[in-house]
């Protein structure tokens, strides 16, 4: 097929159970990228996004919802990798165990891009093609856990809402899909363009971390690590009192050295990031539901200074205290932020 000088080509992979939301969105937000285009007076830039798989067959995405590929290009400005739609770690292992068959077509299209990229969990199928080595990349944030442990190749970043590195770009969970869009568009027409589709989207641009909405890590995590093991329940049980980690590692009969280093093979993260972890998460519920003034909540969190504990939470979540409880929490909220 013949190409104009202003086409810019997306493909996205569609395959078995692929998400159909994401991928349909993903269609949708680059023909309203050329709409934005044509009303920001670029008439000249042109999207098209279309879904690609191994075969030309129909492709059923989740839901039952189907997708026809168009034929292979020889050149792509980016190719995304949808999530698989699935409602477990488990599954999800499973799932991109039997996507293997992916991985030479992955690589094909990889090198027909000048961006490979991915939203929520396609990059694990991205890192299981062998596409992420050594590059930093984020996911969705349940997926955190089980991805430092199976690749510890990758520099895991779970809060960005898009991690770009280079010619890899990942996005996080759910509508972060949007803001990876946004941001393609963005290279390839200019922040105009990508302003104006933002706004016929509807979404804020300035959003850059799923922070604020992601939930407690311990959840996620299965280990056969004894030591890790303990330490997750003796953690979950003591996140919240004014301990210190080395009297925790004393009540575990283990170093701090020793511990550090199985925590990082088993969670890509060091044993007080985890803690730190589970006392912003009990200052989130708090916040969301309950009006309890903010020295209440540091001292129902296991800290004593306000204003540590504020710049601890802005640094995790992405937003003061007074902005989280602003936008997550009920009507009882309190006024001492």
């Amino acid at each position: 097929m013949s190409r104009t000088n202003s086409e810019i080509r997306i493909a996205v992979l569609g395959y078995d159970r692929c998400s159909a939301w994401i991928t349909a969105g993903l269609l949708e937000l680059f023909a309203v990228a050329g709409i934005a285009g044509r009303q920001s007076g670029r008439n000249g830039v042109h999207f098209r996004c279309e879904v690609v798989s191994t075969t030309r067959r129909p492709v059923r995405a989740s839901h039952g919802v189907r997708l026809t590929p168009a034929p292979l290009r020889r050149h792509y400005e980016a190719v995304i990798v949808p999530p698989v739609w699935v409602e477990s770690v488990s599954e999800l292992v499973q799932r991109v165990e039997q996507l293997h068959s992916l991985h030479a077509l992955l690589r094909t299209l990889a090198s027909r891009s000048d961006i490979t990229a991915s939203a929520c969990s396609g990059a694990a199928i991205l890192a299981s093609a062998g596409l992420l080595a050594q590059r930093r990349a984020t996911t969705c944030w349940w997926l955190a856990s089980w991805f430092a442990h199976t690749f510890p190749d990758i520099d895991l970043e779970p809060d960005r809402l898009v991690m770009i590195d280079r010619d890899r770009w990942t996005a996080a969970a759910g509508s972060a899909y949007i803001h990876l869009g946004l941001a393609l568009v963005q290279r390839f027409a200019g922040s105009r363009v990508a302003t104006a589709t933002a706004r016929l989207l509807l979404v804020e641009r300035r959003r850059g971390s799923q922070s604020p909405f992601m939930n407690r890590l311990d959840n996620a995590v299965q280990t056969d690590d004894a030591i890790v093991g303990r330490a997750l329940r003796l953690f979950e049980t003591n996140a919240t009192r004014r301990t210190t980690l080395g009297m925790l590692c004393k009540d575990l009969n283990v170093s701090e050295r020793t511990l550090s280093r199985r925590f990082h093979a088993v969670l890509g993260m060091s044993p007080l990031t985890y803690i730190q972890s589970l006392r912003i998460s009990r200052a989130r519920t708090l916040l969301e539901e309950t009006s309890s003034p903010l020295d209440a909540i540091v001292e129902q969190c296991g800290y004593e200074d306000i204003s540590s504990f504020r710049k601890l939470f802005t640094r995790h979540v992405g937003m003061t205290p007074r902005e989280y409880r602003s936008r997550f929490g009920g009507s009882t909220s309190g006024s001492q932020q």
